[in-house]
């Protein structure tokens, strides 16, 4: 059983990856760091509490860094809207997040609950050579672990993220947005040593979902399903008014290859990091002629079985509600 800590910025797409998560029954889900990204951390830690507490993920979840390495903070909230992640239906409700604090507190017989990064670093050495990291997130948190206590790199049984691009970008032309939202931190993750895949724009962008899945999960008819299925309306809606163009999955590639790593295809690559480019900066620049060129830090994702991926997305996603 793979044991994995999660590290996010709740946003859709990471609650569809939780959920997941949650799903997978070859995985022992062990933590959940949050930290600043789709929008700000008070914003992103609230909605892990709320997607934990409404869909019954047991599972702690532990604020983390609310700014990057360096510079301001980005968010994605001119897209996404001001809570990270728009709906068209009823909102999830709020919780108190005090009270889920001693809740946790109380489950964990420690107070206050630890700083995120202090949580994962416990938990990496708890579990020496165990534990993979899923990072759907600016890796922010994953930095600030690797400063703190450098001697967890080689503890760290593997790295697996959604981030960056091999070709064009988003956030900017040439940037993915959790890189660009912190690339001093993803420069140092990515050159920590530890065994890294990939999972770029130029993946996710063979993972398509429609109108069809949005209508699949509210004909369920369940409360968890209609909450849902309103947060997924909006999301297909990012691209067109009447959510007719397909939108591409990004943060449930990395959950989907946890379940089925056979319809995914690698190939090595030596991954740098741009800091200082005017049009560039946070670019992934992927350099794929190892080892005549250079020594291969990452596996990137490059080829999915698109219409298998999704349809196990969805049986494993319904099945959760």
């Amino acid at each position: 059983m793979q044991k994995i800590w999660l590290d996010t910025d709740p946003g859709f797409d990471d609650w569809l990856a939780m959920l997941l998560l949650s799903a997978n029954l070859d995985v022992e889900w062990l933590g959940v760091s949050v930290v600043a990204g789709n929008a700000p951390l008070s914003v992103t830690y609230d909605n892990a509490l709320r997607i934990r507490k409404h869909y019954h993920l047991e599972v702690p979840v532990y604020a983390g860094c609310e700014a990057p390495l360096s510079g301001a903070v980005e968010t994605a909230q001119c897209i996404l809207g001001a809570d990270g992640m728009d709906t068209t239906g009823e909102p999830l409700p709020t919780v108190d997040i005090g009270q889920v604090e001693r809740e946790q507190e109380q489950q964990q017989k420690r107070s206050p609950l630890p700083h995120a990064v202090d949580a994962l670093i416990e938990a990496v050495r708890r579990h020496p050579g165990q534990l993979t990291l899923m990072c759907i997130a600016p890796l922010t948190n994953i930095a600030t672990a690797l400063q703190r206590a450098p001697d967890i790199a080689a503890q760290i049984k593997e790295i697996i993220l959604m981030g960056g691009s091999a070709d064009q970008g988003n956030h900017t032309a040439a940037a993915e947005f959790n890189i660009y939202a912190d690339p001093e931190a993803a420069d140092i993750v990515f050159n920590a040593g530890v065994p890294l895949r990939m999972f770029g724009l130029n993946l996710c962008r063979q993972l398509l979902v429609t109108t069809t899945e949005v209508q699949q999960v509210r004909a369920l008819g369940t409360l968890r399903a209609k909450w849902l299925a309103g947060y997924f309306e909006a999301y297909l809606r990012i691209r067109s008014p009447d959510g007719s163009v397909p939108m591409p999955m990004y943060d449930p590639a990395v959950a989907i290859y946890l379940r089925r790593p056979e319809l995914f295809s690698f190939k090595p690559a030596r991954v740098d990091i741009e800091l200082q480019g005017k049009l560039t900066r946070g670019m992934t620049v992927c350099e794929f002629r190892v080892p005549r060129r250079a020594a291969a830090n990452v596996e990137v994702a490059m080829t999915v079985d698109g219409e298998r991926a999704m349809a196990c997305m969805m049986q494993e996603l319904l099945g959760t509600l």
